[in-house]
């Protein structure tokens, strides 16, 4: 798929990762849409973006229910009458527990069901009306951990991340769209790497999957 004048939507946005990928894409001249919960700081985003590109809109989410995803899509079909060409399906993860912890149980439920949920929904929601528009698209799933804290569990996050990728692709391709995810390397030491240098590499395995029309089912390590 062809970067310029394609239609991609950004999920959490206002991070560092999200916004930087949101920069990236602007400066290749894509029509970049931005959404994340906080809108003071998705403004800011936006303005960081729309110095570099005027094709850039964003949408204040109230939460990430099923309502207020479908609400973004309707205005997204609204706006440039067509579903996104690309979802990059962006989670900043948290920390998981580990089983020798003395938190409850609860909260690793919770942390859980938010990343799955998200991930799930926007996935859903998304390929859906890229199949109403009958347009071939891409969706990333991708994930990132800012601190080494946010290390713990990783495998679970990867496991989730691939597992999606893999299954989506094996019922999108009938349909024309592909799926692709960039997950942290397991077992990497990123605490000692430049954090530039690893979000340059997460950025253009990102592009590399978009741009890579044979790519789909499979996720790429940063």
């Amino acid at each position: 798929m062809k970067i310029k004048s394609a239609l991609i939507l950004i999920t959490s946005a206002n991070s560092l990762l999200g916004s930087t990928l949101a920069m990236h894409f602007a400066r290749l001249g894509a029509n970049v849409i931005l959404c994340d919960t906080d809108h003071s700081a998705l403004v800011t985003t936006w303005q960081h973006c729309y110095a570099i590109s005027h094709r850039v809109h964003y949408y204040t989410l109230p939460d990430r229910s099923p309502t207020s995803i479908h609400l973004l899509f309707d205005y997204i079909e609204t706006t440039y009458h067509s579903a996104p060409d690309v979802l990059i399906n962006h989670w900043p993860s948290v920390s998981f527990p580990s089983l020798v912890d003395e938190q409850p149980t609860e909260r690793f439920i919770q942390q859980l069901a938010n990343m799955a949920s998200s991930l799930f929904t926007f996935g859903q929601t998304c390929s859906e009306r890229m199949r109403q528009h009958q347009a071939k698209g891409v969706i990333v799933n991708l994930v990132w951990h800012n601190t080494t804290q946010q290390q713990a569990g990783m495998e679970n996050t990867n496991s989730m991340v691939a597992g999606f990728t893999q299954s989506w692709a094996r019922e999108l391709t009938p349909y024309n769209i592909r799926v692709g995810g960039v997950i942290p390397m397991a077992g990497a030491n990123h605490h000692n790497l430049h954090w530039a240098e690893i979000q340059d590499e997460l950025i253009r395995n990102t592009e590399y999957i978009v741009t890579n029309d044979y790519f789909s089912g499979r996720v790429m390590s940063a």
